[in-house]
């Protein structure tokens, strides 16, 4: 029997690392621009890396998490973010470091999906308040990120700053697989017929018409806004 507690606290961490790895790169990506010598058109390339990556995780977390459970798929897409931040802060080629960004938001998209569909199987009554409160963590792992680099920039590299809140995600990740989860969902093989029958119906593909572009637009808002701070604002990157 899993504890509730343990479970909700790991949503939150999952909604956390998301808040994190969505805002890294805009953060970051001044400094990026200047290492890997990019002009405004290829910065841009980068960002839309990130709804790419969140898109394909979304996608993916559904069908795995109902047949094997939390448990894995929250471990290790919180390894891949490690494994991404340390190629965020130290990519020697373009190829690499777009490879870094599509992980990082692959795991965010894992971790953002996962995160609300555990809190959902957990709670009984007061669903709304719970994912409501799972969403400040996200704003937390948002607004920290941008705070950290803000505040250390000045006596380190920003390399150095993002490996290190790298490797602080093997805590969350050693967490995972500490704690037990509720069971699959859905021990046997679903039929590609039924799954597609969902495609169908109107209200569902409103609903992700409508979350494809607020999604999109989210992402790659949050992380031009800093470019065009500097540039058009003429703020420092600490400030």
């Amino acid at each position: 029997m899993y504890n509730r507690t343990l479970v909700f606290a790991a949503a939150c961490i999952g909604l956390l690392l998301f808040g994190i790895g969505m805002i890294t790169l805009g953060s970051i990506l001044p400094s990026l621009a200047e290492k890997f010598q990019l002009n405004e058109v290829a910065a841009g390339t980068l960002v839309s890396i990130l709804p790419l990556g969140i898109l394909a995780g979304s996608l993916i977390f559904g069908p795995i998490v109902d047949r094997y459970g939390y448990k894995g798929m929250l471990a290790i897409n919180a390894l891949l973010m490690v494994l991404a931040m340390q190629g965020l802060a130290y990519a020697n080629s373009l190829w690499q470091l777009q490879a870094s960004i599509f992980l990082v938001a692959f795991g965010g998209g894992v971790m953002n999906g996962a995160g609300s569909a555990l809190v959902s199987d957990i709670t009984e009554g007061g669903k709304g308040a719970n994912l409501s409160l799972l969403g400040v963590f996200f704003g937390v792992g948002a607004l920290g990120m941008p705070v950290l680099l803000g505040l250390l920039s000045k006596n380190f590299s920003f390399e150095s700053i993002v490996s290190t809140v790298g490797f602080c995600l093997l805590l969350p990740a050693l967490y995972f697989l500490l704690i037990r989860f509720p069971e699959p969902k859905q021990q046997e093989e679903v039929a590609l017929k039924q799954g597609m029958r969902l495609i169908r119906e109107p209200a569902l593909l409103l609903l992700g018409f409508y979350l494809f572009f607020q999604s999109g637009a989210e992402s790659l808002v949050t992380n031009w806004t800093t470019t065009y701070l500097l540039q058009k604002a003429g703020l420092s990157s600490q400030q």
